[in-house]
């Protein structure tokens, strides 16, 4: 039986599904200081991310308050693999949507997605799984070079 696929790009792919399907489930949050709806379980991409990421969400990520974001933001940076996947995503929606700078601050633009570009927050799972398939399609080009 062959290892499994346990390279960066991977856990991207696999992260950007999972963000996608939890977002769908619960519904994508952009409201407030806080990363997560506490009433609805509603999240946002970057607590998505690290939900995917890590498995679970500390509750401060609920917390409508600037120290709990900052709380909340600082367990996003410490994970190095939630970082890469919400930067990754970042350039990717770079390419799409140039209009915004995706890339400066990807937690706070990520969190604030559908109200910086007038997006239907219905659409962001289908991005996210747009992005997944980008990061699929792209790996076996950027191995041969």
């Amino acid at each position: 039986m062959p290892a499994p696929d346990t390279t960066p790009t991977w856990f991207m792919v696999q992260s950007a599904l999972e963000m996608a399907d939890d977002i769908e489930r619960f519904g994508l949050w952009s409201g407030g200081l806080n990363f997560v709806d506490p009433t609805s379980e509603r999240l946002d991409v970057p607590a998505a991310a690290y939900k995917a990421t890590t498995g679970s969400l500390p509750f401060v990520f609920a917390i409508p308050d600037r120290e709990a974001a900052d709380t909340a933001r600082a367990y996003i940076e410490r994970v190095p693999a939630v970082m890469d996947t919400l930067r990754a995503l970042a350039a990717y929606l770079a390419t799409i949507r140039p209009d915004a700078d995706w890339t400066d601050d990807p937690i706070e633009r990520l969190s604030a997605w559908p109200d910086l570009l007038g997006v239907d927050p219905a659409d962001i799972p289908q991005t996210l799984r747009d992005f997944a398939h980008s990061l699929t399609t792209a790996a076996p080009a950027s191995a041969a070079a």
